[in-house]
């Protein structure tokens, strides 16, 4: 409590205002608690907004890493997706890769049976023209007899007189040129006909040959194609 008196104290007799604080003991106590307890408010006001700013720094940072790890994962899953869609364009191509090659495997197998028998083919081809050969020379070397037989029968009858001519003889050559001639005639022909089957043979390999090869040129575009 503030108490105001007039006192006299001065030399010249004027009063004086004197102010008396009484029961200031008593307030000092409380005072200072309300001081210490605003001074404690106002230090844990100014922690609190110095750990809210902290906190709010830190919150910020999170989200600026949030932020960049949602991005981040969404630039892998785009990759991720790339990468699933080459993989399975991967396994297609793997795929159609495999077949093609299976493709061509088959087509070289089928190639190689078919160069087999083309190899076959001309392994007859060429023993029967060594037949045809032979059989031909046999023919010529009948002929060639026939014709110096005849040569030397027409030889007689052109140089011996009508008079002398011996029929006994001339029986005796005519018996052996009938059959000959025949013999040569039906071996001519026999041999005539082989002769065609063989060129037709001939020409049919030629074919096959052909083919095979246009076949093998093709398989080797394709494997080209598939590297």
């Amino acid at each position: 409590m503030i108490v105001l008196r007039w006192e006299e104290g001065w030399t010249d007799g004027r009063r004086r205002l004197r102010i008396r604080w009484r029961g200031l003991p008593r307030l000092r106590t409380p005072v200072l608690v309300v001081a210490a307890a605003l001074f404690g408010a106002a230090v844990s006001a100014a922690v609190l907004v110095g750990f809210w700013d902290k906190e709010t720094g830190r919150r910020r940072a999170l989200e600026t890493k949030l932020a960049a790890s949602a991005e981040r994962a969404k630039t892998l899953a785009a990759a991720n997706t790339r990468l699933q869609r080459r993989v399975v364009d991967s396994r297609a191509t793997a795929t159609q890769l495999e077949q093609d090659g299976d493709r061509l495997r088959a087509a070289a197998q089928s190639l190689l049976r078919e160069n087999g028998a083309l190899m076959a083919s001309a392994s007859r081809l060429q023993d029967r023209g060594g037949s045809l050969e032979q059989r031909a020379a046999s023919v010529s070397k009948l002929a060639g007899t026939l014709g110096n037989d005849l040569v030397a029968v027409l030889g007689y009858i052109t140089n011996t007189s009508a008079g002398s001519l011996d029929p006994a003889y001339l029986k005796v050559q005519l018996d052996y040129l009938r059959p000959a001639v025949v013999s040569v005639r039906s071996a001519a022909e026999a041999l005539g006909t082989d002769a065609g089957s063989y060129g037709t043979a001939v020409e049919g390999f030629t074919a096959e040959a052909a083919a095979y090869a246009a076949a093998l040129r093709r398989l080797a575009r394709e494997r080209a194609g598939t590297r």
